[in-house]
């Protein structure tokens, strides 16, 4: 059976013992001298870079891949001369922590590695035949011995290097996050936004702002993945990807830049909303810096709302009287006082309300309201009569008032007077 490690290979005392320790110390003061160190250094970075543009292109980072490299061969060589044990060059840990910071993917660390490790075993090869070898001492001994630890030392390697990679990784993305959050937070605040901003965020401010929010229902327990939803909900409605941020465990705050006013088909994400259980409440949209805050403000003033209404859609457009006017008491109880004949539970009051509401948001025009409600002019004038009856007043008079409880009626249910 052949010997497998360098331990064994040069561990022996007898004639064949001492050829092979001879041997490797040749191997090893031959591999030190600077001119063979510069020739395996080209050498190995020459197809590394070949390998991968992403190095070749960045001129910092390919001397810090040289670097790596020279001090990782003279620490392997001067390790074969006792047992096992990685000496990590701090060459070696700089370029995976640039690497991490250039924000490049794990797999180009683990390619620099397996390029390596395939001219290492070239070199070996080229390194262990009969004529540099001592005639006792079998060549596939020697090559096997060497490449062993050669592939120990570069495993080794990776695994260390993958940790410093990984936290890297995770403090830079945590140190982004927390920046991204403090800057959002500045700008919903009243920050004026700019060129830093918009760099940091990777958000055109000049263009045309739509804020949302989106609320998971307060049961769920699983955790709804809110992010991945924002996506779903903006292809959906045909806009861009969002600029977004957690804004708790189940809600999520989002800014969509667009370079004309968006016109949302709100029906077609109906389906996707019930079927998750969220809510998804959006702002005006509106041009300019300024646009990206008052959006907000309008977009969280409607997910308020949502909070307490049945529905899962609430345009801030929709619902921008009744978030004026709130739910409190007081609300409730100007509801109940203007709309009392209309609320009596007999079977055409909702009807009377829904077609008074149409009437009064078409500007009080009966074609208008009619085309709405996809009725007969004179049907709407017929309703509009009875209702008038039944309040024991006209409508015109009270146009405002009325229309404000209905809109808020409308939106949050007669569940809501109870």
């Amino acid at each position: 059976m052949l010997n497998t490690t360098m331990e064994a290979l040069m561990a022996g005392s007898d004639t064949k013992g001492d050829l092979a320790r001879a041997w490797l110390q040749e191997f090893v003061e031959a591999g030190l001298q600077p001119s063979a160190v510069d020739e395996f250094v080209r050498t190995v970075d020459d197809e590394i870079l070949a390998a991968i543009p992403v190095l070749a292109g960045d001129a910092s980072l390919a001397e810090e891949l040289h670097a790596s490299t020279r001090e990782h061969w003279r620490n392997f060589l001067v390790s074969l001369g006792g047992e096992h044990r990685l000496a990590l060059p701090p060459a070696a840990v700089a370029l995976s922590l640039s690497i991490a910071r250039r924000n490049h993917d794990i797999s180009v660390l683990l390619k620099v590695y397996r390029v390596a490790n395939r001219v290492v075993f070239r070199y070996v090869a080229e390194h262990t035949t009969a004529d540099t070898l001592p005639p006792s001492l079998p060549r596939d001994e020697a090559l096997l011995a060497l490449w062993l630890r050669a592939e120990r030392w570069i495993d080794e390697s990776i695994e260390r290097l993958v940790e410093h990679y990984t936290r890297e990784r995770a403090s830079l993305v945590e140190g982004a996050q927390a920046r991204r959050a403090e800057m959002i937070e500045a700008l919903v605040a009243g920050a004026a936004p700019s060129a830093e901003s918009e760099r940091l965020l990777g958000h055109r401010f000049a263009l045309w702002q739509t804020a949302f929010v989106l609320s998971a229902p307060p049961h769920d327990d699983e955790g709804v993945p809110l992010f991945d939803l924002s996506l779903r909900v903006c292809q959906e409605l045909g806009l861009p990807r969002p600029l977004t941020t957690l804004a708790g465990s189940r809600e999520l705050w989002g800014w969509v830049a667009t370079p004309e006013e968006p016109r949302l088909a709100l029906d077609g994400i109906e389906e996707l909303l019930a079927k998750t259980g969220i809510h998804l409440a959006l702002g005006a949209s509106g041009q300019g810096p300024g646009a990206f805050r008052l959006s907000h403000v309008q977009a969280v003033a409607a997910q308020r709302i949502g909070l307490r209404a049945p529905a899962l859609c609430h345009p801030y457009a929709d619902v921008e009287l009744v978030s004026l006017v709130g739910d409190g008491e007081l609300a409730r109880e100007m509801v109940r006082r203007t709309l009392g004949p209309l609320l009596t539970g007999a079977k055409g009051d909702e009807m009377l309300r829904t077609t008074v509401l149409a009437y009064l948001r078409s500007g009080q025009s009966f074609d208008a309201a009619a085309e709405g409600l996809f009725v007969h002019p004179n049907t709407v004038r017929y309703r509009i009569a009875r209702a008038e009856d039944q309040l024991g007043h006209r409508i015109a008079p009270h146009a405002a008032t009325l229309e404000v409880c209905l809109a808020w009626l409308d939106v949050y249910g007669d569940a809501a007077l109870s």
